[in-house]
């Protein structure tokens, strides 16, 4: 019987760390906000680990590739049409939007093209938890994140030639390899291990928000630590624009639904992957290739776009969700 005491005694150990991965999962924009304050109080102790955002962003994209299936991607044939709306819309209006604030607030070049920079990202997979506290069409949001996730490597290098050139230099080729190899492979390796090791899946899952998370804040804090001194100059202008950015997208988001007619569930869905970006990117380019200030705005984003946004899901959820379906 000895071997069942074991088992029990692993079972409620496994179900305690559980709760406590849940826990932090659940809270994490608390945690964004005491790590930004920790490293803008003490900067030192982060700043030497700038060159761990990539690999950072990398394990943020195996998570993801660790939770995509191929039906992530089955819209893409049987609702082309929502698809195509939703990615031109993203690629299309963002970046103009980041640009064009970034002029209107007179705010510094590098502002400017971190503002860009996050414009030219492709839908955070926090769009896809949005829609759901939204009640929500899930399934658009996964499959228009999905795909703008891997057309990425392609499109960004692209949308930042031409809006960000004017700034600074940017070496598209050396982008593309960029993205490639801290977006694209990853979420590749991710499918190849869901597929290879389909049975370990519902207990490596568990674990996969809490590497998330614990990357998400590596990331936030570095980024404070190297911008102290710029923040004290900026901060209030960059948390200005990226308020004005973040509703600018989610009503470009609703409005392009609304014009096109589409149900409700995928008007909050629209809304989402157009509004909510992903900022882990962005952060991870700014630092690498531009300047740390560029990697701002993106920072700040992970935080407004988390607290407003569930404010905004949270009320369209507890509301009588319309399920009807329409066509965009």
């Amino acid at each position: 019987m000895a071997w069942v005491n074991i088992f029990c005694k692993g079972g409620k150990m496994m179900a305690t760390v559980e709760r406590i991965i849940q826990f932090i999962a659940k809270y994490v924009t608390l945690w964004v906000i005491l790590i930004a304050v920790l490293a803008y109080v003490m900067p030192e102790p982060f700043m030497p680990y700038g060159g761990c955002i990539p690999v950072c962003l990398g394990i943020i994209m195996l998570g993801m590739g660790l939770s995509m299936s191929p039906n992530d991607f089955r819209l893409v044939f049987t609702r082309p049409k929502d698809v195509i709306v939703g990615v031109l819309t993203l690629y299309v209006c963002m970046p103009l939007v980041g640009l064009g604030i970034g002029k209107l607030l007179g705010l510094a070049p590098m502002l400017v093209v971190g503002l860009v920079l996050l414009g030219c990202s492709p839908t955070g997979t926090t769009s896809n938890v949005m829609t759901f506290l939204a009640k929500g069409d899930k399934a658009l949001s996964v499959t228009i994140s999905s795909l703008s996730t891997l057309l990425a490597p392609v499109i960004m290098p692209l949308l930042l030639l031409l809006y960000a050139g004017t700034y600074l230099a940017i070496d598209g080729m050396a982008l593309f390899l960029s993205i490639v190899k801290i977006v694209l492979i990853p979420i590749m390796l991710g499918l190849l291990i869901r597929k290879l090791f389909a049975k370990q899946m519902p207990l490596v899952l568990k674990f996969v928000p809490l590497a998330t998370v614990l990357a998400i804040l590596l990331v936030i804090s570095v980024v404070v630590a190297l911008n102290v001194e710029r923040l004290r100059a900026v901060a209030m202008m960059a948390a200005l624009a990226i308020v004005l950015y973040t509703g600018c997208g989610l009503a470009i988001g609703y409005g392009v639904g609304k014009i096109l007619h589409a149900s409700p569930p995928r008007r909050k869905a629209l809304t989402f992957v157009v509004g909510v970006q992903n900022t882990a990117l962005a952060v991870a380019l700014g630092i690498t290739y531009f300047d740390p200030l560029s990697a701002l705005p993106a920072a700040v984003g992970v935080v407004w776009a988390t607290v407003f946004c569930s404010f905004v899901a949270s009320i369209w959820g507890n509301r009588t969700a319309d399920t009807s379906e329409g066509t965009v």
